[in-house]
């Protein structure tokens, strides 16, 4: 046991006390005293139903919480009476521009009407009758594997952060929960996916772990989430799109336009938390670009990787002939040059300036003119 109660509560004769006075129905009823705010919250919409922003009010609300937090640092809901006494849980998050966005509720409202069943929402008993060439299938089931690789590092990372952030940032904290739940599921449909007509995983990527760990020591969480956020997620919707238009079959079409709309939501957060960031903190958009330096040469690894380029290619061109491959290389090109323009767009509206000067996905496309 790491933590010790600062109580004996068997050893307190008053506390032992109370309880005989309360089995006795004598009640003290001072938490009916609590001087909190009394509201009347009811849904906007019955049939949306109680919504974080039907509740978004007074002392209950978003912007009640500071931007630095100094009060406490406990689980205590953020509205309630803090008596005397309660603990430091040790947060170490606890400025709301280094989290917060101002699209939160909405993500979150959102994330729960637009779940699905990875075991059941996917016709997996449609996939033998497919037709698909075993060459195809295992360019499906690299890419699958690339994929299942990736995609749980979007769970792993709220999960380091959650327990660290401040509970008075609830609904942040919810949201990244529902996107941990997001990322699992997207892991486990691309791995049964793998397995599920005839090939299996094949080969994961150096690169691409070399990426993951980087996202993961992170210094900051603000750099953190534009890593993943918006350089690692930004460029994995763009791949989701891609797959749509290039999937063998249309079981596969299905799984991608269900796991672009759960990423999409992924990478609404991590725009409109830097532009949270950076209107708080101006002079810190160096510190981004210093980041972004080393992330965007992960990221060209991971995308000039023969893990994930060559199955691309080769689903995109349909084939391993000749011709086939130079379509492959024709489109995958294009859908590449659009997912970087697509991740400048991103930090543009975020308000990041100038990163297209001084990319290092600029460089690599002078260097391969």
């Amino acid at each position: 046991m790491a933590y010790y109660s600062p109580v004996d509560f068997l050893q307190d004769e008053e506390f032992i006390e109370g309880m005989k006075r309360r089995q006795n129905g004598e009640l003290s009823l001072t938490w009916m005293d609590a001087a909190t705010e009394r509201v009347r919250c009811s849904p906007q919409s019955p049939r949306r139903g109680m919504t974080y922003k039907d509740i978004n009010v007074g002392s209950y609300s978003t912007d009640a919480i500071p931007e630095v937090i100094r009060s406490h640092r406990t689980m205590a809901p953020r509205g309630s009476a803090l008596p005397l006494g309660l603990p430091d849980m040790g947060y170490l998050v606890n400025r709301k521009s280094e989290v917060w966005a101002n699209n939160i509720l909405a993500l979150y409202e959102e994330s729960k009407t637009r779940q699905w069943n990875a075991s059941t929402d996917i016709d997996w008993c449609a996939l033998p009758d497919c037709q698909i060439t075993d060459d195809m299938e295992k360019a499906f089931c690299q890419l699958c594997t690339l994929l299942t690789e990736v995609e749980m590092i979007a769970t792993d990372l709220p999960a380091k952060w959650i327990p660290l952030i401040n509970h008075d940032m609830i609904e942040l904290k919810s949201l990244l929960c529902m996107q941990a739940v997001d990322e699992a599921r997207h892991t486990e449909v691309f791995r049964k996916r793998a397995l599920a007509n005839g090939v299996g995983l094949l080969q994961a990527s150096v690169v691409a772990e070399h990426a993951l760990k980087g996202i993961l020591d992170a210094d900051t969480y603000t750099q953190a989430s534009v890593f993943l956020h918006l350089l690692g997620e930004g460029f994995i919707l763009s791949t989701f799109r891609n797959g749509e238009a290039i999937a063998p079959t249309a079981v596969d079409k299905k799984i991608f336009r269900l796991v672009m709309q759960d990423e999409a939501r992924h990478v609404s957060y991590g725009m409109m938390h830097l532009k949270y960031f950076l209107r708080a903190h101006p002079s810190r958009a160096e510190e981004i670009h210093f980041m972004l330096d080393e992330a965007e040469t992960l990221m060209i690894g991971l995308l000039g990787s023969a893990e994930l380029a060559e199955p691309l290619i080769i689903l995109a061109g349909k084939g391993f002939g000749r011709e086939h491959i130079e379509r492959g290389v024709e489109l995958t090109l294009f859908n590449q040059l659009k997912a970087i323009d697509e991740y400048f767009g991103r930090l543009e509206h975020a308000g990041l300036e100038g990163r297209r000067e001084r990319s290092q996905f600029t460089k690599l496309l002078a260097m391969l003119a």
